[in-house]
């Protein structure tokens, strides 16, 4: 039942990158992707709070409460990755600027395979060795090639798009809710057994990256919903990655990133309703 459930769950996983990409790419032209990455203010910002201020909170998060050592290294490895499929389907739910979301999510994307490399083994003690090749084989596979293809079809066939757009966003759909019952079957007794100060700490991560990422962009005049959404919603695929790689003697750190990734799911969804309006 369990490795059925795993088997579902992956191909669920596969199915909403691939439509929500897919989605994306048949909505918008790739000058609405290109254009806003031209804008050094928004480069630097978005970079910034996902690769400093995130981290830096974060380590500040672990000196404050009383957490072991695999719940601190599962949030210094979720501070430093980012750029999740996810983010523009929040912002869709959130009913904001998709291309804006699309762009800051490829930014994230590749700045996490050239950043975290570099970034983990200064925030962790020990010899922590990340596979750059790794995560970006699964990111360029299920997210960038699909787009890119997609990209494509809304340049050439634009009536073929846009018959086809809403059935991905159906089938993307579709996919989110399966996740969603999936993931709370496989790892809702998991989760539930993370309580006290290692709880707090999880959803103190998040709830301090959604702020941030809006509290900035608020102050120098960016999207906030956008950047609070990519901010909140961390890269669980490349976290996942590096953990299976450099610390699979403690199951505690995948463990604390599967339930980020639950909890986060729930609050994010939450988090985009509410940011509707804004």
């Amino acid at each position: 039942m369990v490795e059925t459930l795993n088997i579902l769950f992956q191909l669920a996983i596969v199915v909403f990158v691939v439509a929500t990409m897919l989605s994306m790419g048949l909505s918008l032209k790739l000058s609405e992707i290109i254009t806003p990455l031209k804008n050094a203010k928004l480069v630097i910002l978005i970079v910034g709070i996902n690769f400093l201020l995130i981290p830096l909170v974060t380590l500040g998060i672990n000196a404050l409460l009383p957490i072991d050592l695999g719940t601190q290294i599962a949030l210094i490895i979720l501070a430093l990755s980012a750029g999740a499929p996810f983010t523009p389907k929040l912002v869709e739910i959130a009913k904001n600027d998709t291309a804006l979301a699309t762009a800051v999510m490829l930014l994230l994307m590749v700045a996490t395979v050239v950043i975290l490399p570099f970034a983990l083994p200064l925030f962790v003690e020990g010899d922590v060795v990340v596979d750059s090749f790794a995560i970006a084989k699964s990111l360029v596979i299920m997210m960038i090639i699909p787009l890119v293809i997609a990209l494509y079809i809304k340049a050439k066939k634009d009536v073929f798009a846009m018959k086809w757009q809403p059935k991905m966003v159906k089938l993307s759909n579709i996919a989110l809710l399966a996740i969603i019952i999936i993931m709370t079957v496989l790892h809702g007794k998991a989760i539930l057994g993370i309580i006290g100060y290692d709880m707090v700490a999880i959803i103190l991560f998040m709830v301090v990256a959604l702020i941030i990422g809006y509290i900035v962009a608020k102050l120098f005049h960016l999207n906030e919903v956008v950047s609070s959404l990519a901010a909140g919603q961390r890269n669980i695929s490349a976290g996942l990655v590096v953990a299976a790689q450099n610390f699979s003697q403690d199951p505690k750190v995948s463990i604390v990133i599967i339930a980020v990734s639950v909890i986060g799911l729930f609050l994010l969804l939450f988090s985009a309703k509410k940011l509707v309006k804004v």
